[in-house]
C-alpha cells in the first residue's frame, strides 16, 4: 500500500489537492481484497493497517517533496509540488 500510494502521487499533476479520506476510499474501492487482506495492526482495533500504510505513504511523499499539508494540522490535505 505504502508504494501504491507514492506512485500514485508520482503520477498526479502538480497543483493537484489531496485528501485523505478520499484516498483511503479510492484506494479500497480499487483494492478491497489487499485491504482485507492486511487487516488490523497488531495493536488491535485502532486503525486497519491499510490506513497506516496509506498515511505512511503520505509520509514518503512528503519527505521526497512531491506533497505538503495545507490547512489545518489534522485536515489531511495535501497539495502535490
Amino acid at each position: 500500500m505504502r508504494q501504491l500510494v507514492l506512485l500514485l502521487i508520482t503520477k498526479m499533476p502538480k497543483g493537484q489537492k489531496i485528501e485523505t479520506g478520499k484516498l483511503y476510499w479510492v484506494v479500497y474501492k480499487h483494492f478491497p481484497a489487499e485491504c482485507q487482506t492486511l487487516g488490523l495492526t497488531e495493536s488491535g482495533p485502532i486503525e486497519p493497517k491499510w490506513k497506516n500504510q496509506i498515511r505512511w505513504g503520505l509520509r514518503d511523499a512528503q519527505d521526497g517533496g512531491l506533497i505538503k499539508h495545507v490547512g489545518t494540522p489534522r485536515s489531511g490535505e495535501w497539495v502535490r509540488l
